[in-house]
């Protein structure tokens, strides 16, 4: 228990416990009575303050609140030591609050509360963070400022290093006139830690003038591998068929059908996009899905085709081309089979090519209206034929956002494109294609059975 005598003005204390004491608070000079230095918070405690010769520049309220009662000018480039006292109905203990007036002008201080940078995934030791300069000043010179990274370098992956200077330094802190910067100390990987949270502090030499700043840095992702496609070569047969109708029974070849799939992989598992090496009049590739459709009539039995394939890393890397060998086969419908039903006329009509240009703006709310399909006739409904996560297709023809489209997930080829069967009661089914490029283009060939 500590016993205290008062006698001129005096406090003679002799305390049975230890003084607490605090780390050093720097107070600017030109602060304004009422500032709150620091707040003690006990249970059922009362506090006191024992200096009177600072009694002019201080007081205790009694919730624990120390604050400044008057112009802290005459305190300039002075160490204080403030003893509190703290009793509670069972004991009474001290506190030692230690205190350093600075002029303002001299206290350090970054031109940002915060820093965001980053780094490539598996950058050798010594690549440097790409940050703005660091560097902490004051108005007045205060001549070098000591850097270190007090929060968040578990494992030492960073260091600080002088903007000047190159290699891997051999101390934890930097003493500079100039700008800083934060080195990787090994190799990061992304897929282990994505970003990191550090905390710079920066102090004089006499180690009282300090100031803190937040930096994150963030690992970003390094595409290693390119595409590959499962085959270097593909086969494909196209059927056609002589249209009986004609004397000279001229070959017949279903526009939009399907001529087959091309599939790559990725290694590092990033979404993978087809487009054709040269485009071409006799077949379009859906990038989303690699499938090849007929788009126009073949001059001759054989065609070649190179497909490329794109993935949507950082940096995105396209594969080498695979070729696509095409072969037109027509079967002449004598030698088929007959089929026991009723034979049905063909005939087909083409709708011209309709043009409609979007924006990212157009698919920013889920379930709007983004356009609606024509039809030819009342009696014709629509059918989206494969899933697709950007776009839905009512059955009277209105095309409606799914997902808010976001252009940086559209590929490399930044297009929505779906398929849609349009069916007429008491008829057959036609196709429409469509592709987004911040535009949306389709052709529909029409049958009707």
């Amino acid at each position: 228990m500590a016993r205290f005598v008062l006698a001129s003005g005096a406090l003679l204390c002799v305390l049975s416990a230890a003084m607490q004491t605090s780390a050093l608070t720097v107070l600017p000079h030109d602060v304004r009575p009422g500032h709150a230095v620091r707040h003690f918070e006990g249970n059922y405690s009362r506090y006191t303050l024992l200096d009177p010769e600072y009694a002019s520049y201080f007081t205790l309220l009694d919730d624990g609140l120390l604050m400044t009662t008057a112009d802290l000018a005459p305190l300039l480039d002075q160490s204080l030591n403030l003893a509190i006292l703290e009793q509670t109905p069972f004991s009474s203990s001290a506190h030692s609050v230690h205190l350093l007036v600075v002029d303002r002008r001299k206290m350090l201080s970054f031109a940002t509360n915060g820093l965001h940078g980053e780094i490539p995934e598996n950058a050798p030791a010594g690549t440097a963070v790409d940050l703005p300069p660091i560097k902490a000043a004051a108005p007045l010179n205060v001549g070098p400022v000591a850097y270190k990274i007090i929060k968040g370098n578990e494992n030492s992956l960073f260091a600080l290093r002088e903007k000047t200077k190159t290699g891997i330094p051999g101390v934890a802190s930097v003493i500079s006139d100039g700008d800083v910067e934060i080195i990787a100390m090994r190799p990061l990987d992304a897929e282990d830690t994505k970003s990191y949270d550090l905390t710079l502090q920066a102090t004089d030499l006499r180690g009282s003038n300090k100031a803190n700043l937040a930096v994150r840095i963030d690992v970003t992702y390094e595409n290693g591998h390119e595409p590959n496609f499962e085959q270097d070569i593909y086969y494909f047969a196209v059927n056609g068929s002589l249209d009986q109708n004609c004397d000279n029974e001229t070959a017949h070849w279903q526009r939009f059908s399907n001529i087959g799939k091309v599939h790559a992989y990725d290694a590092d598992g990033d979404r993978v996009y087809y487009s054709l090496k040269t485009p071409s009049n006799l077949a379009v590739i859906v990038p989303q899905t690699g499938e090849l459709i007929l788009a126009g009539e073949p001059d001759g039995h054989e065609a070649e085709l190179e497909v490329l394939a794109h993935d949507t890393g950082s940096p995105p890397r396209k594969s080498r081309p695979a070729q696509v060998f095409l072969e037109f086969v027509v079967h002449n419908k004598k030698d088929l089979p007959a089929l026991r039903r009723q034979k049905r006329r063909v005939t087909r009509a083409v709708r011209p090519t309709k043009r409609i240009e979007f924006t990212e703006a157009d698919g920013e709310v889920e379930g709007r209206a983004v356009f609606t399909l024509e039809k030819e006739t009342d009696r014709e409904t629509f059918k989206i034929r494969d899933e697709n996560p950007w776009v839905t297709v009512e059955p009277s023809g209105v095309v409606k956002v799914k997902k808010k489209w976001d252009y940086e997930e559209l590929g490399p080829e930044k297009t929505i494109d779906f398929w849609v069967t349009i069916t007429n009661a008491g008829n057959g089914g036609k196709f429409i294609y469509l592709s987004s490029e911040k535009k949306i283009y389709y052709w529909d060939d029409v049958q009707t059975l």
